[in-house]
């Protein structure tokens, strides 16, 4: 030993800290599980807490390096095997290439749905991009909406009594019949008819464990956004936004966690759009029925609006795009989860809006400044876009001096959201004409993205990529401005708003 040592010692140094840290790490987490009561849905916060769950998977090292060896296992051989099949080896024949998609979309689906619930939501925003991914890819993530592989009901029935009472399946439950309909990333829903009003309902159950998995999840998102913070603090003069970008998303996708807070999110929609009148149908929640892992509402009969007749989806994106934009510029509680699962056409004809889980706040004066910013996108007056939304927004800080941006600005915004629609190969192809200038921008000014962005995009994105199932021509853009203008109107007056168009126009 002492000679191989002395013959080695560069190797042995590095082979011994390995082993070291390796046997530090397995006693760090082996004395934070031994402790009483130290079961992750005992120590982890119900509400989002950053700093607490850090803390949590911080103490437990050995199941951090797990979950990214595992990752890495699932997605690199992807990848890998995408560059050779479709980039360093294409095959021309067009059969053998849509095989080829076929077989890689499986193992995409496969690979998202055993890395869990952060990993399947991803897949199913992709599901719906048809000028992102061929139909035959599109149609595989699509089961990942609502047809990921069910735990066993036994195990779904043991976590209601635990939630619910232990007699409540026979005492509530007509016949004791719960039939299973869909399954899905953090829970699976169940049809039944209640004895005491023969009412049908979904009865949504929490899958086993979601609070560790989900939670270990965010850790690490957390850690690349500090990564990336700290990486483009040091190379630009952006100023950091990353962990607070992406604790926005973390926030929400915990909160998913807690079907009491889901309740009380899906009472506040149904009774503040009913107060609006609005031509959307959310359904009722079983008070008695729901806790923190079980949801009770009533049942919907509908097909998914991305299942709809062409016609029909036409007709109904503009009120769901008029849906999200009352949300998040009236009212500042939105729903950001508009997946193709969510969304039904009732047998009545009538829009509906389901699982509120994954919900978040605006305030008052970011409602206001994204509905000026808006209409001043689309009207063409960069000059008020850049030196005061943005501002008021939060891209920009507000002391700054923006006379040598507005040019490089007015150019990104023109060409890179106007002129391009919504189709992302287009964008693609227009933002990657102006890389300078948005180099230029994130690298050369103090440029930062607000937090609540992150679910905002989520959310426009998912109803984008559904409207251009219908249509491949729509413009989420141009679908905005209608409603927009009416609730500046509503905000300013309307001989105000009418000045701004009018003093707009004679500018241009």
């Amino acid at each position: 030993m002492l000679r191989h040592i002395r013959s080695r010692p560069f190797s042995s140094i590095v082979a011994g800290s390995i082993t070291a840290s390796t046997s530090y790490a397995f006693y760090v987490e082996h004395e934070a599980n031994k402790q009483p009561f130290q079961k992750a849905e005992n120590v982890l916060p119900r509400e989002y807490d950053r700093d607490a769950i850090a803390s949590y998977w911080m103490q437990r090292p050995i199941s951090v390096v797990n979950r990214l060896s595992t990752i890495g296992y699932e997605i690199v051989p992807i990848i890998f095997n995408y560059v050779i099949d479709f980039k360093i080896f294409p095959d021309e024949d067009t059969s053998a290439i849509e095989l080829k998609y076929k077989d890689h979309a499986q193992t995409l689906r496969c690979a998202l749905t055993r890395l869990g619930p952060a990993f399947i939501k991803f897949g199913q925003q992709l599901s719906i991009r048809p000028d992102l991914l061929p139909p035959t890819v599109l149609k595989e993530l699509q089961k990942l909406c609502d047809a990921v592989e069910p735990i066993p009901d036994f195990i779904a029935f043991k976590t209601i009594e635990e939630e619910l009472g232990k007699n409540v399946i026979a005492d509530q439950i007509e016949d004791m019949k719960l039939d299973l309909v869909a399954a899905a990333s953090l829970g699976q829903v169940y049809q039944a008819k209640l004895k005491s009003s023969n009412q049908l309902v979904a009865i949504k159950v929490q899958r086993p464990d979601m609070i560790q998995s989900v939670s270990l999840d965010l850790f690490l998102l957390n850690q690349y956004g500090l990564f990336l913070d700290t990486l483009f603090g040091f190379l630009t003069e952006q100023v950091p936004f990353h962990v607070d970008f992406i604790d926005c998303f973390a926030r929400g996708s915990y909160n998913e966690l807690d079907y009491e807070k889901e309740a009380e999110n899906q009472n506040y929609f149904r009774k503040e759009f009913e107060k609006r009148q609005f031509p959307v149908h959310i359904p009722e929640v079983i008070e008695n029925m729901t806790s923190r892992r079980v949801i009770t509402t009533e049942w919907i009969d509908g097909v998914k609006l991305a299942d709809a007749e062409k016609s029909k989806i036409q007709e109904l994106i503009p009120v769901g795009v008029e849906l999200f934009l009352t949300q998040l510029l009236d009212f500042g509680h939105f729903h950001s989860d508009p997946h193709p699962g969510n969304l039904l056409v009732t047998n009545e004809g009538t829009l509906c809006l389901l699982d509120f889980g994954l919900c978040a706040e605006i305030d008052a004066v970011s409602r206001n400044a994204m509905t000026e910013a808006i209409v001043h996108l689309l009207n063409g007056d960069f000059d008020t876009l850049i030196s005061r939304d943005a501002k008021d927004l939060g891209f920009l800080p507000q002391d700054m001096d923006v006379k040598e941006l507005k040019p490089i600005l007015t150019k990104i915004l023109t060409q890179g959201i106007l002129e391009s629609g919504s189709n992302l190969h287009s964008r693609k192809r227009k933002l990657m004409g102006i890389s300078n200038e948005l180099n230029e921008v994130f690298f050369q000014y103090e440029f930062s993205v607000p937090p609540f962005f992150a679910l905002i995009t989520r959310g426009l994105g998912l109803l984008e990529g559904i409207a251009l199932s219908g249509d491949p021509d729509f413009d989420i853009f141009k679908a905005s401005l209608p409603y927009a203008s009416k609730r500046a109107a509503k905000i300013y007056g309307a001989r105000s708003f009418d000045r701004l168009l009018r003093r707009k126009n004679t500018s241009l």
